[in-house]
């Protein structure tokens, strides 16, 4: 295991506003149903060609006014390789921020028997609207409390309060879709104390791994509109 490097984060002003707002995650293994598809390279975390946030992942949201499957007929531009591997569907974020935060939405990704540790990469589809489009700050909680639950204070915007919160902020500021490719030790440590500081993906001694993902939402200005779609949500080995 290694540790993650700390680096310079998109609105890191807006960090503090956006800390660990959010729902309470499933507290079981498996609440959340079976995941898309574990492959050798690829772990396909979603691709929203179900239409539904229900099956076959489930996510729960937030605040943000808009978090649907949508169409992706209207969607052009950018580069080629992902016009052409989008599918039919997109996941579409938009709303109104206040004091920068708009919302968000998460899964439950833990899994018996399911080995995350040999994923290098956070890999994302997104579509941009120009450079208001906003920004996505994904997280991801590893489960340093061995109970494949993520622990959180509800009095305190459900902060993380014994598992390790990793955390990676995208600017959209393009027009058309464009694919991401954030190597994980990009991910910096949100909330340093309440687990052990150290990126554990993978189960052992009763750690259920990598248990969640969350997408928080920010403008970029303080009361400004978030307007994005995600897609092909995914962990991968190599670019």
């Amino acid at each position: 295991m290694k540790k993650l490097a700390c680096v310079s984060l998109f609105l890191c002003f807006c960090v503090s506003l956006a800390l660990a707002m959010g729902g309470p995650a499933p507290k079981k293994p498996g609440a959340a149903g079976s995941a898309p598809g574990l492959a050798e390279k690829v772990f396909l975390i979603d691709d929203f060609e179900s239409g539904s946030l229900k099956s076959p992942r489930e996510w729960w949201t937030f605040d943000l006014e808009t978090v649907e499957p949508a169409s992706n007929k209207g969607l052009k531009g950018g580069e080629e390789a992902v016009v052409s591997s989008i599918g039919e569907y997109s996941l579409l974020l938009s709303g109104m921020a206040r004091n920068w935060y708009a919302g968000g939405l998460g899964t439950y990704l833990a899994k018996e028997n399911q080995d995350l540790s040999k994923y290098n990469y956070f890999q994302i589809d997104v579509y941009g609207s120009g450079p208001g489009s906003g920004a996505v700050k994904v997280e991801l909680v590893d489960d340093d409390s061995n109970n494949w639950t993520v622990e959180q204070n509800p009095e305190k915007n459900y902060a993380v309060t014994r598992d390790d919160k990793f955390v990676y902020e995208i600017k959209v500021d393009w027009d058309g879709w464009k694919r991401l490719f954030v190597p994980l030790s990009d991910f910096v440590l949100e909330n340093p104390g309440a687990g052990d500081g150290v990126w554990n993906p993978q189960m052992s001694d009763g750690s259920g791994g990598l248990l969640q993902m969350q997408f928080i939402c920010l403008a970029l200005a303080e009361n400004g509109k978030v307007n994005i779609d995600l897609d092909n949500v995914s962990l991968t080995m190599d670019k």
